[in-house]
């Protein structure tokens, strides 16, 4: 009879946590379900070196550079444009010929095995970013396996980097660094939150390592 308990508790003690991973994740759909919003915070790292006093936020000019990796990628494409977008109101300006700044822009995004409460407890980048991930659409988080067993728990990691050099110098001037760690696998989403939050406070913001939350729609 013990020997039977004994095989059959590792078993029961994955289902609970399986379980208990599943009770979390409806916990958290229901209330982001009442607001109609979900909170994407981010982890944001920022350095400044800006030549002289404060950046001045008019008339600036600036022109995106890529890794030859990103030449032809579809990705960089994407995140320049939200970059552009967020940079035009704060007075910085495309301008390719004549730019003072160049603007390199990063994302990726990966899956990680998480444990029953949303946890890594494996690296995300261990097999390479998953960058197919910014244009699937799978059901978020903790799904259920079929057959006898059940699949681990697994999360999200998006993350984004920005650099900006000046190009008189060559010297790096601002480099930011965000990422969240989630259930939601709507990818373009989320990294328009997190590239929001990397450069949230832009020009100056506080030079220190901070959470950013950025409300988006469900």
């Amino acid at each position: 009879m013990s020997n039977q308990f004994s095989l059959l508790a590792p078993r029961r003690s994955a289902l609970g946590a399986s379980c208990m991973a599943a009770v979390y994740l409806l916990l958290a759909l229901a209330l982001t379900a009442c607001t109609g919003m979900r909170i994407v915070d981010s982890q944001v790292d920022t350095r400044v070196q800006w030549p002289g006093q404060a950046m001045p936020t008019t008339n600036v000019l600036y022109r995106f550079e890529r890794l030859p990796s990103d030449v032809n990628s579809i990705q960089a494409g994407w995140a320049e444009l939200q970059v552009q977008a967020a940079l035009t109101p704060l007075g910085w300006a495309r301008d390719d010929a004549a730019a003072q700044y160049s603007v390199w822009i990063g994302v990726r995004s990966a899956e990680y095995i998480a444990d029953p409460w949303g946890r890594p407890v494996r690296g995300p980048w261990l097999s390479g970013a998953r960058a197919n991930l910014l244009w699937s659409h799978r059901a978020p988080g903790f799904g259920l396996g079929a057959g006898l067993g059940f699949m681990p728990p697994v999360g999200y990691m998006h993350e984004v980097s920005l650099v900006i050099r000046e190009l008189q110098s060559s010297r790096v001037v601002y480099q930011t660094r965000a990422s969240h760690e989630g259930p939601w696998t709507d990818a373009p989403h989320i990294l328009s939150a997190v590239i929001a939050a990397a450069l949230q406070g832009f020009p100056n913001p506080s030079p220190a390592q901070r959470r950013v939350d950025i409300s988006i729609p469900r």
